[in-house]
């Protein structure tokens, strides 16, 4: 077993030298305190990558499961060896599949939920994920800026259209949604951190 703070500094410069996106400090800094802070036990990932926030989720005293989802094999490769490293792995438990797929088949509960895989999807995503979070959970979506292109700071590449119209779709959702809580943050590449209202019992 590695040391995991050596561990993941050694992720974190694998990631910037392979062109692999590794959530950034002050974010990651920002997540860990928000669930130690809340006592979150029951964390999913929706982008496990190569297992930066993965590891750094469950070595986490107060959580005790972490599940990751990921599609690209070759990352989840790299993620499962970096896992095992950590000493982490019982903790731990991927899944090599698409995040709908996923989404639509698990009928678990989290604490937290970290959304960070495809950028154009989390608008559909979100309806699912709302149904995931415990009473008193938090739904926390990362890169809502998306390089100032969602904010207006730089054009919007062709390539990128769709999905920036997506990202704008969502952060309309969960800040006029009456039945959410949301704060964006200009942490990293923009946070959205929501939380669902409890209805009033009549």
């Amino acid at each position: 077993m590695k040391d995991v703070q050596k561990l993941l500094e050694e992720i974190r410069v694998y990631g910037e030298e392979n062109d692999v996106p590794i959530s950034k400090a002050d974010t990651q800094e920002f997540l860990l305190n928000l669930i130690k802070e809340n006592n979150y036990m029951s964390v999913l990932e929706i982008g496990t990558a190569i297992g930066y926030s993965t590891i750094a989720f469950a070595s986490t005293n107060c959580v005790s499961k972490v599940d990751s989802v990921e599609i690209d094999e070759n990352r989840l490769l790299v993620a499962r060896e970096n896992i095992k490293k950590s000493g982490l792995d019982k903790k731990i438990k991927l899944y090599h599949m698409d995040a709908k797929e996923f989404l639509q088949n698990n009928e678990n509960k989290y604490d937290f939920i970290y959304l960070d895989g495809p950028k154009g999807q989390y608008i559909n995503y979100l309806p699912y994920l709302l149904n995931m979070l415990n009473k008193n959970g938090t739904l926390v979506a990362d890169n809502l800026f998306f390089h100032g292109m969602v904010t207006g700071e730089i054009p919007v590449t062709k390539g990128c259209r769709s999905m920036i119209k997506g990202l704008k779709n969502y952060i309309q959702e969960i800040t006029t949604n009456p039945n959410l809580e949301t704060k964006i943050l200009n942490i990293g590449d923009g946070l959205g951190v929501t939380k669902v209202l409890m209805k009033s019992e009549k």
